[in-house]
């Protein structure tokens, strides 16, 4: 059973592919992993601690929300930041798993793969997420906290579950679906005869 077209594309090179077209191949399925984890690597310097983005972050709900957030807004910016970590390390997540299933192709349980993919990309996920607080613990102003990794990790768990149950949903109506033209195919030729 192949993965979805739209989502994952066709990425496996034929077997008499030469060096060239596996190296491309390799490129396609990696190189996304390697640019989210090249906007963590910015995202995590000194320019872009807390205290440096309050006062952006300020102005753009203000706008947005039309009112002055000055009494709520030491817990509206921990909110955002928060979020941000949950959501940003959630894709991350799913970047992973889409360059693990590509790489996992050959092999031949689809619940075995997403399992595989899955597991990898969590832990992908834990490693970047754990060298990255580990970098801003030596930062003046940012702070290395293991509950942020923790957090990263929710966020890469709970966007792979979605993604795995969407993807259990998918095949379980494709099934549906060719069991319902199986059932039709007999009948009319039966018909037709």
């Amino acid at each position: 059973m192949s993965s979805s077209f739209i989502v994952f594309g066709n990425y496996a090179p034929p077997y008499s592919a030469g060096w060239s077209t596996r190296v491309q191949t390799q490129l396609r399925t990696w190189l996304p992993v390697l640019a989210c984890a090249m906007v963590f690597a910015v995202e995590s310097t000194s320019y872009l601690g807390a205290d440096r983005t309050s006062a952006p972050l300020k102005r753009i709900v203000e706008v947005i929300f039309g009112c002055d957030v000055c009494v709520h807004w030491g817990l509206i910016h921990h909110l955002i930041r928060k979020t941000g970590h949950f959501m940003g390390y959630g894709i991350y997540s799913l970047v992973c798993f889409r360059s693990f299933w590509i790489t996992f192709q050959d092999v031949a349980l689809r619940l075995m793969r997403q399992l595989r993919a899955h597991g990898l990309a969590i832990l992908a996920t834990f490693l970047v997420a754990s060298a990255d607080e580990y970098h801003q613990s030596f930062l003046p102003n940012r702070t290395g906290q293991f509950s942020d990794v923790l957090l990263d990790c929710c966020g890469a768990v709970a966007m792979g579950l979605a993604l795995f149950l969407i993807m259990q949903a998918v095949d379980e109506r494709r099934h549906a679906r060719s069991r319902d033209v199986c059932r039709i195919e007999p009948a009319y030729s039966s018909a037709v005869a």
